[in-house]
């Protein structure tokens, strides 16, 4: 009876665990583009973006997006230092475009974020 309960539980703990591994496999990479609109609809809902605000935020990200992907080497680790240069040409570019009370609000919301993240946080939920 007892090799029998410790059977059951040996299987239901295999069956898992190959499931967790069967869905980090089906995860889907998104494109370039599906990043830039993401982020530029998180911005559109905290900062209440104009039209043409909203044009050329997602413009400045997806060419971001695209030169960091372009800089990537497979397999390896990004540099940090051209990452924080490249984000902070980004930054600048998005603050040309929006007005003060926007940018103080988009300002605040960096802050938030960069402490969730040092917090061991993404979007909000721990890890």
């Amino acid at each position: 009876m007892r090799k029998l309960i410790l059977s059951a539980i040996l299987f239901i703990g295999m069956g898992t665990m190959a499931f967790a591994q069967q869905t980090d496999q089906k995860r889907e990479r998104k494109t370039p583009e599906e990043k830039a609109q993401r982020l530029t609809d998180v911005l559109d809902k905290k900062l209440s973006l104009t039209a043409d605000q909203k044009t050329k935020i997602y413009a400045i990200n997806l060419e971001g997006i695209k030169e960091q992907k372009g800089k990537h080497v497979k397999g390896q680790k990004p540099d940090r230092s051209l990452m924080k240069a490249e984000f902070d040409k980004r930054d600048g570019q998005i603050n040309a475009v929006l007005n003060d009370s926007q940018r103080k609000s988009y300002q605040d919301w960096k802050t938030e974020k960069m402490n969730s993240m040092k917090n061991g946080k993404k979007d909000g939920k721990k890890l």
